[in-house]
């Protein structure tokens, strides 16, 4: 077996988490990281035996590298995504992928082009959680899904323009940075209904809080999918929600708290809730004392290993990272709806 060699671009805190993931792992090392500082306190004991490379570049050209983990600012993914890629490095990006659905093309066609992996990290749908809420939606646990509320939403430490969530130029906003995960979760459970991959929305309809640095702090979205799934979702940079997936079917609805999670980035319990219209009511416990990152470390290895081109379903396949861009497109051009006047 080979294992694979990486080298993180960018050592920010989820830079941190997913070299946590990677530890023990049998199929893949972190083996350096690239900064513009190295000299940045706590870089060495953030990421302990890592060898620490002077410039982004520096990844790209060395030759004991196999794959590159993407963790800059948003704007920056398609470009170095593209670079890695042209260098013959397999690439797992921070969602989202790209800032607009034509970078994440972009970014694939290179990708193909030099026969190398592309995968979009969205750590929760390598989790075993996810594939358990499948199973349970197509098992009929609460007769067929009919609508889908989800929200993701925390408070940001503050609102400076210079930090990358309030920059417009860096890509801020909540739809960008955290609206995805409610997003991919509801175009996935509405494909797992009818026994498909995500499918998409036919409609989709917003409305946003725009903060004073011009990006949206607070977004909803209600989407309705071809059959008939409707999805209401929200996410926040400046405002705390409940941050939970509720799922109402015919016969019953699920409650999964924090389900990006999991029962948390060090491993533990993760618990789907059902309460059936006929009174029955039960707890279905998901017990993972590994990473959360480290299923999502995994899984790439193993796609490299494989020569695969992305991740396999329930992970960001090509259409399915493609598809999810699209419909942030569509959000973020949704941000503006009619004015109603008396």
């Amino acid at each position: 077996m080979t294992v694979v060699r990486w080298g993180i671009l960018g050592p920010g805190a989820v830079a941190r988490d997913f070299f946590a993931g990677a530890r023990g792992s049998a199929t893949g090392t972190i083996t350096a990281i690239a900064t513009r500082n190295v000299d940045r306190p706590g870089l060495r004991t953030d990421f302990p035996g890592a060898r620490v490379l002077r410039g982004y570049d520096a990844l790209l050209t060395d030759p004991d590298i196999d794959a590159i983990y993407i963790a800059t600012p948003h704007t920056l993914h398609a470009k170095w995504a593209v670079a890695a890629a042209r260098a013959r490095k397999h690439v797992l990006c921070e969602k989202p992928m790209g800032v607009t659905a034509a970078e994440v093309a972009g970014m694939f066609n290179a990708a193909a082009a030099a026969g190398t992996f592309l995968g979009e990290a969205y750590m929760y749908r390598s989790h075993p959680l996810t594939m358990r809420i499948i199973d349970l939606i197509q098992a009929g646990e609460i007769g067929d899904l009919r609508l889908i509320r989800s929200s993701m939403g925390f408070i940001a430490p503050s609102g400076d323009p210079a930090s990358r969530l309030f920059s417009p130029t860096l890509g801020g906003g909540a739809i960008l940075d955290v609206g995805g995960y409610p997003l991919s979760m509801a175009r996935l459970l509405a494909g797992c209904q009818i026994g498909a991959e995500p499918i998409e929305p036919t409609t989709l309809r917003a409305v946003t809080h725009v903060g004073p640095t011009g990006v949206d702090e607070w977004a909803c979205a209600v989407l309705a999918f071809p059959n008939d799934v409707l999805a209401e979702l929200s996410c926040s940079i400046s405002l705390r929600q409940d941050n939970v997936l509720h799922l109402m079917g015919t016969a019953g609805r699920m409650e999964i708290d924090q389900f990006w999670f999991a029962g948390g980035k060090s491993g533990g319990v993760a618990t789907i809730r059902s309460f059936r219209h006929d009174g029955n009511r039960q707890t279905f416990a998901v017990i993972e004392p590994r990473s959360l990152y480290s299923f999502q470390f995994e899984a790439a290895n193993d796609a490299i290993g494989r020569r695969a081109s992305s991740f396999s379903y329930p992970a960001m396949t090509v259409a399915d990272s493609l598809n999810n861009a699209r419909s942030l497109d569509s959000w973020l051009a949704a941000r503006s709806p009619v004015v109603l006047t008396s």
